[in-house]
């Protein structure tokens, strides 16, 4: 894939111009490959500097917005003192029959856009034909995702990111969800050396793409047992896409980390409570580091533990729904919050810290 150089616009707001007890949620733009890109950052009250930031990644058809909302993951970073960093996809519209349009989001993981490897194909004949984004122009059979330097944007992201708040650059977590949590299994792997831990969330690459990271990495992958989307055994979904299997995913990625035991069982009160069947590979060449995988053997396509149901992550919040106009406004949930997912997430995180480059 041809990839573009691209630069920088920032767009400047000091979080110094808003009281610590104030801030929030924040909105940046940068401009790459000549299009403007956004994310938005949250933190806690009364925060401090030098805090932790965990990357969060939606998934296909989410907004950056609605995805903080339907997995309610400020309220849990207030709860433990981290920031939030949400970047958004690339877009576009559809028609949606009768009379309508269906927004269309997603990450290019430099996988599922590409041609089929000797693993296998990425769909079968009569899969889902999902709609080529126009700036792939045209889309083989099986791909779905953007094509746009998804990996350049972030790593931008990141710098600006740095230059602008006081996070702890040595604890940058990174997670996502769905096809958002494929894009974080690429950014680990090609830029392993920006984050102290991954947690892709029901996501595994296209077959033959499965990877490790650049650089010594701890992983913590999460998938439903009953996941008909993004299957986890190797056989198609219901519509008839294909993913590397749990297993081989976590194999490699260990493979990477040289790690010499497992799999072998893994549990804390977290996964216990969640009721998740879980394996570890250990004794890697960082003493401590593990790539850990767990299953919610009655879950399906959702982040387990992690969901309001009442709020779609399709929607927008204020500071969104200029830039992305047409979808519903995110609602004020007054479910009780939701924690089980991030809570295993968070104290697996909450382990590492990368070491500082010389």
């Amino acid at each position: 894939m041809r990839f573009f150089i691209a630069f920088l616009c920032l767009l400047f707001v000091p979080l110094t111009g808003l009281g610590q007890e104030e801030a929030a949620m924040q909105r940046r733009t940068l401009l790459h490959q000549d299009i403007e890109r956004e994310y938005f950052v949250h933190f806690p009250p009364n925060h401090e500097p030098g805090m932790p930031l965990v990357v969060a990644l939606h998934g296909y058809g989410s907004t950056a917005t609605g995805f903080a909302a339907a997995h309610d993951l400020n309220a849990h970073a207030d709860r433990h003192g981290y920031a939030v960093l949400y970047p958004q996809g690339t877009y576009f519209s559809v028609d949606q029959p009768p009379g309508g349009e269906s927004l269309v989001t997603s990450w290019n993981d430099l996988a599922a856009n590409l041609g089929p490897k000797a693993a296998g194909p990425h769909c079968v004949d009569g899969a889902v034909d999902y709609p080529c984004p126009p700036e792939c122009g045209e889309c083989n059979r099986c791909a779905w995702t953007a094509c746009y330097d998804d990996l350049g944007f972030i790593e931008r992201m990141l710098d600006q990111v740095a230059a602008e708040f006081e996070t702890d650059a040595r604890r940058v977590y990174l997670l996502g969800v769905s096809n958002g949590g494929m894009m974080a299994l690429r950014l680990g792997c090609d830029l392993g050396d920006r984050f102290a831990a991954v947690a892709p969330i029901i996501a595994q690459l296209a077959p033959g793409y499965d990877c490790g990271p650049d650089t010594d990495l701890p992983m913590l992958h999460l998938y439903g047992g009953r996941d008909d989307t993004v299957r986890y055994d190797g056989t198609p979904g219901a519509d008839g896409f294909i993913y590397t299997t749990a297993e081989k995913t976590a194999a490699t990625w260990a493979g990477t980390l040289a790690c010499t035991t497992g799999p072998t069982p893994w549990r804390n009160a977290y996964s216990e409570a969640a009721g998740l069947v879980c394996t570890a590979y250990s004794d890697c060449r960082v003493a401590g580091h593990e790539v850990v995988s767990c299953i919610d053997p009655e879950g399906g396509h959702d982040w387990p533990g992690q969901r309001v149901a009442s709020i779609s992550p399709t929607c927008t919040d204020p500071l969104q729904q200029a830039s992305i106009p047409g979808q519903a406004p995110c609602p004020t949930s007054a479910s009780p919050p939701v924690t089980a997912g991030m809570d295993l997430v968070w104290d697996f995180f909450r382990r590492y810290t990368r070491k500082p480059v010389n």
